[in-house]
């Protein structure tokens, strides 16, 4: 029988709303034009009409995404530029925009020798300058394509990193780091969405604050979480 303390440790933690306490995709974009090309600010009612039509379920996230990327980005990133803008989009937003208590379990996680895996439906291209910045071991995220000179394109490469997706890729990177599929996993998120990786967990965290969450937790045989509690860790 297998010691369960000498199974490999993985900590799953979701970005938007979870790590970061405001969603990054709009502000992101928002925040690369305003410092790139404050002109294509002028197209925020077309923004605005794509994610109406998104809310109103008229497409999906795999449409939406690359038409918003399009509008306020361009056709292209050139691979310097997106460093530039990813590095400098992450110190901006880290630690200013960290819940205490996720910076806290993100420090015992780490102290207790998980591995620290980011997973989220955010482009990888600034989503990975995040995780860098606070110090992840890895992450998982929404891909892009690339043309032959390595300019990361607004059209997605597979799908959108969200739902089952997400738990699809997460299970793929477990089965290359966690050999044989045995593995202690804590994963926290936000949004029910993440149920599929939840299941992948032997500790599942909702994050977020008041009875609402608690009673979804329970519902769901999960734990519940505030991170906006910077004493967190110590009773999870």
């Amino acid at each position: 029988m297998t010691d369960a303390t000498s199974l490999p440790r993985v900590a799953i933690y979701d970005l938007d709303r979870t790590v970061l306490r405001a969603p990054t995709f709009t502000l992101f974009l928002l925040w690369a034009a305003w410092r790139e090309a404050p002109w294509r600010l002028l197209l925020l009612p077309a923004l605005a009409a794509l994610m109406i039509g998104h809310a109103l379920r008229l497409y999906g996230r795999d449409r939406f995404k690359p038409a918003a990327i399009r509008l306020m980005l361009g056709a292209s990133i050139a691979p310097e530029r997106a460093e530039t803008l990813a590095a400098a989009f992450a110190a901006w937003r880290v630690p200013r925009d960290v819940p205490p208590g996720a910076a806290a379990c993100i420090a015992r996680d780490r102290a207790e020798g998980y591995r620290l895996l980011m997973a989220t439906a955010a482009p990888e291209f600034y989503a990975g300058a995040i995780a860098e910045a606070l110090g992840f071991d890895a992450i998982v995220a929404s891909r892009h394509r690339r043309d032959d000179a390595g300019s990361w394109l607004p059209l997605l490469d597979g799908p959108n990193c969200y739902g089952e997706e997400k738990a699809r890729r997460v299970s793929e990177w477990l089965a290359v780091n966690a050999p044989g599929g045995a593995a202690h996993i804590r994963a926290y998120s936000d949004h029910l969405s993440d149920a599929p990786t939840f299941a992948l967990a032997g500790e599942a965290w909702l994050i977020g604050r008041g009875d609402k969450y608690i009673r979804l937790a329970a519902k769901h045989g999960w734990r519940a979480a505030n991170f906006e509690d910077a004493a967190v860790a110590e009773h999870l």
